[in-house]
């Protein structure tokens, strides 16, 4: 049996003391009593309370379960370790079933100058996945050239819709087949995002005509690389939803 890795829901750490804490780089207000940092960003960053109770837990428990029966990988969702504001992907239910005060969020995004977007995808569906990664790439594409600064994805555990958008943009933006981008993001942060509807997406913005042969039809590995033309087209694409 695959043994059972306990991650932080971000790929960036801070040190205090001798204690590793998940810090998240988005302006919400500390709970008091919390330590807040400074990020080099210059966003107000803190760590969030931990899920209090046996609710809190189960709730966990049945996330992880799920996530490592649809998504088949080891990785774990720890709400505990610190990660609370979901940032990108989330949708309202999960938003709603992690207790998370989403107008808080919204607000101190606002006092500190942060510019907030979502774009939802239904967690373990890469259906959804795959119609959503075009406008979540958009946002975060528009966000890298226009904003100048870090931009942070999220999406309930880090590990799979946040991820494959961040995975999608190299693919389609930095000039990397997918294998190349993959291997990337998930040699720093490991991860089992879901290749399939990444190429999917590919394959749904490059070969976007009526006579086109169905994606399910294709070998395992089409659309793991792009032509140039089909690179060109899928970025222009992506920046035309920009106002969708």
């Amino acid at each position: 049996m695959a043994s059972t890795a306990r991650l932080p829901t971000s790929c960036s750490l801070a040190t205090i003391g001798s204690r590793r804490a998940a810090m998240a780089a988005i302006g919400c207000a500390p709970p008091s009593g919390s330590r807040s940092h400074r990020g080099s960003a210059g966003l107000s960053v803190c760590r969030c309370s931990s899920t209090a109770g046996a609710q809190g837990g189960r709730k966990m428990e049945d996330y992880n379960t799920a996530m490592k029966r649809m998504m088949r990988n080891p990785y774990e969702y720890h709400h505990d370790l610190g990660m609370s504001p979901p940032i990108i992907t989330p949708q309202d239910k999960d938003i709603e079933y992690w207790g998370i005060d989403f107008l808080a969020i919204l607000n101190r995004c606002k006092e500190v100058g942060i510019k907030h977007i979502r774009r939802p995808a239904v967690d373990f569906d890469p259906d959804s996945l795959r119609s959503q990664l075009p406008k979540a790439v958009s946002a975060l594409e528009w966000a890298i050239s226009q904003c100048k600064g870090r931009v942070y994805v999220h999406c309930t555990a880090g590990l799979g819709r946040a991820p494959a958008v961040a995975i999608a943009y190299m693919f389609w933006f930095e000039d990397m087949d997918l294998n190349t981008a993959y291997k990337k993001l998930t040699s720093i942060r490991p991860c089992g995002p879901n290749k399939r509807a990444i190429r999917a997406a590919t394959y749904d913005l490059a070969k976007n005509n009526p006579s086109k042969e169905p994606f399910e039809t294709l070998p395992e590995d089409a659309f793991e690389g792009i032509a140039d033309w089909e690179r060109k087209l899928i970025q222009n694409r992506v920046r035309a939803l920009r106002e969708t």
